[in-house]
């Protein structure tokens, strides 16, 4: 089975640190609950340029400063010993090095990476023939799984509503593992 796996909010344990720092940036003290990650702006009330301008200054750190989330590296291992993983992140390529750097430093497995530079996912599940994508976006989600792409949603915050039917929820890792090892008819693709 071909896998894709997405990197922040997925494998990287990133919005802790985003939250963080950009409450440093913009001196304030949101919540993790009152941040929308497709919504950045409105969540912190500031323009589009401002919000540039903070990741101009912090993108490279918020990349490769989160530490993964619990079991993902276990959890990712296994499922490698069985499955071909695509790395399918919404990171540009001018970032590749530090993304791949840090898959390394948490030996976080992989056969192909894919840095899209847009949040576009359902083309690159298509092309790459995914059978399943595990993501943290509802919106990315409902996209993928309209094409008809199963997803596995990593329960967050930012992402509650109701699924469609090719969308499940999972809360953990291992939650995630034993739904692909368990079910894994539930990701065949049809003729």
């Amino acid at each position: 089975m071909r896998v894709g796996v997405d990197i922040d909010g997925v494998l990287a344990d990133s919005l802790p640190l985003w939250v963080k720092e950009l409450n440093i940036y913009f001196r304030q003290n949101k919540s993790l609950q009152e941040m929308q990650l497709q919504d950045v702006c409105s969540s912190y009330e500031i323009t589009r340029e401002d919000f540039q301008g903070f990741l101009l200054d912090r993108s490279r750190f918020l990349m490769t400063s989160p530490a993964p989330l619990e079991g993902a590296s276990y959890y990712l291992n296994q499922l490698k010993k069985a499955h071909d993983i695509f790395i399918v992140s919404a990171r540009d390529e001018k970032f590749g090095v530090e993304t791949r750097d840090w898959l390394h430093k948490y030996s976080l497995p992989y056969d192909e990476i894919l840095l899209l530079g847009s949040h576009d996912k359902r083309e690159a599940c298509l092309t790459n023939d995914l059978n399943v994508l595990v993501e943290d976006t509802l919106k990315i989600s409902v996209e993928v799984s309209e094409a008809g792409v199963p997803v596995l949603l990593m329960d967050a915050p930012y992402n509650q509503g109701i699924l469609p039917g090719l969308v499940y929820r999972t809360h953990s890792w291992q939650d995630i593992y034993r739904t692909i090892a368990d079910e894994p008819h539930r990701f065949e693709r049809l003729p």
